[in-house]
């Protein structure tokens, strides 16, 4: 292992957003519901970020639209415009444009998220007319926007273990797993499942659970042609398991393909994954931000828990178990990795907890990268 057992940096993905000022499927009721000013003052960088874009400085990078392919840099955003633009296939947009796109959500959900996300989950609505530039708009939100007590969707710990139960991994699954460097057992600790017939998974979990359930732990949304399950045909199932339970899954897409790699429960913000690594008493914690890297330590003999997205940060209960431990930090070999990296080494520094970020071989991206280049898997 080397200099890599003993830290890591933030992984994530990247991805893009078409032009359009129009929001299909945006009623007037729906937009009633929120402070829209507000939410188009949401800086698209951070929120680029937070959708998994790896952006230089200047604000460029790699344009992942679906259906574009993007070998050199062509996405740009403006600060000034708080705007995107992709110079290749032409796609544009503002920050309610960009998470649409990525996440594949309509309009209201979209601003649910970008709410419950980047704004602390409360009415803005307050604001509407009130449009302070800048620093001052920042400082402003952070005075005026409470914390919101209670999230817009929560878990259903039974829905979930009994999706996850009804889903079995299939060779098509499995296959990629093995692919990833993941062995047999690794994929049975994880519990890792995969969604079979979309149609029919939602029309079984609608009989058992009932349709407001489900939209209430969000694993239905509003679609383009009605409500729909958040996960498709053929995605795998990553469990979070807390205390015993199933509080969260991770939906991935088993191949290659960059569109809608990653899925999650609609407005329902992630815990910390593989959290029962804690409960071991190794004196070494690494931290991964994403699913893959976390399942990659663990192949790798380092206990490990995860981050979702670039702005994930850990919560208190978390941070006690952290604790008198050294946490080592892993993540990609890129800039947002290395702000993920530094933002954790303070805080933890903060509790008295020391954390260190090492850097990855040469030839490696991320620690599912090193795992395979272990193993000859080459991609």
């Amino acid at each position: 292992m080397g200099d890599i057992a003993g830290g890591v940096f933030a992984r994530h993905s990247v991805a893009y957003l078409m032009p359009s000022t129009t929001y299909k499927g945006a009623t007037s009721a729906g937009r009633s519901k929120f402070d829209l000013t507000s939410i188009r003052a949401i800086p698209i960088r951070d929120v680029a970020i937070d959708l998994g874009y790896a952006l230089t400085a200047g604000g460029t990078g790699r344009c992942r639209l679906p259906g574009h392919e993007d070998r050199n840099p062509s996405f740009s955003i403006r600060s000034a415009t708080n705007r995107f633009t992709c110079f290749a296939c032409g796609g544009n947009g503002d920050v309610i444009e960009l998470v649409m796109k990525m996440r594949g959500t309509g309009f209201v959900d979209t601003c649910k998220w970008l709410t419950d996300r980047h704004l602390g989950g409360a009415s803005v609505r307050s604001w509407v007319g009130r449009r302070p530039a800048g620093k001052a708009a920042n400082a402003t939100r952070a005075l005026s926007v409470p914390a919101k007590e209670e999230h817009a969707a929560a878990p259903d710990y039974e829905a979930f273990e009994w999706l996850l139960l009804s889903s079995t991994l299939n060779s098509s699954g499995y296959n990629y797993l093995a692919s990833r460097g993941f062995s047999a057992e690794t994929i049975a600790h994880f519990r890792v499942g995969q969604i079979g017939d979309r149609g029919k998974a939602m029309q079984k979990a609608v009989a058992r659970f009932g349709l407001e359930r489900l939209r209430s732990c969000g694993l239905v949304c509003e679609g383009k042609f009605g409500d729909r399950f958040v996960f498709p045909t053929g995605y795998l199932l990553f469990p979070f398991i807390i205390d015993g339970n199933v509080a969260y899954l991770q939906a991935r897409r088993p191949d290659s393909g960059t569109q809608w790699r990653w899925l999650c429960p609609n407005s329902l913000i992630p815990p910390v994954f593989n959290r029962s690594a804690l409960a071991a008493g190794a004196t070494t914690v690494s931290i991964c931000e994403g699913v893959t890297d976390v399942v990659s330590a663990h192949e790798l003999g380092m206990p490990a828990i995860g981050l979702v997205g670039a702005n994930a940060r850990l919560d208190e209960a978390t941070l006690d178990l952290l604790r008198g431990r050294n946490v080592a930090i892993f993540g990609d070999r890129d800039p947002a990795g290395s702000r993920f990296a530094l933002h954790l080494i303070d805080r933890l520094a903060g509790i008295g907890v020391t954390a260190i970020s090492k850097r990855l071989p040469s030839g490696a991206d991320d620690l599912n990268d090193h795992l395979r280049n272990m193993r000859g898997l080459t991609a």
